[in-house]
């Protein structure tokens, strides 16, 4: 009887806990709005430079990997 007692107790917890978690995107969503700036005139769609987060490990075997690819590209 306990552990039947035990197990609904955390099935109403996480059906609790999901129904906050809808609630909350929910009235996240309803609050944005997107509002056009006509004041803005610059370009629409800028490109933006991705850097990568690498350790420095990372980044010497990408490196590496770059050297190579350019020097097979270079002999073809």
């Amino acid at each position: 009887m306990k552990t039947y007692l035990y197990q609904l107790i955390n099935v109403m917890i996480a059906v609790s806990l999901l129904g906050c978690e809808q609630q909350a995107e929910e009235s996240i969503k309803e609050k944005i709005q997107m509002v056009p700036n006509e004041e803005y005139v610059g370009d629409p769609n800028p490109t933006v430079k991705k850097e990568m987060k690498l350790t420095d490990e990372e980044k010497l075997e990408f490196e590496k990997l770059q050297k190579e690819i350019q020097l097979k590209n270079e002999g073809e």
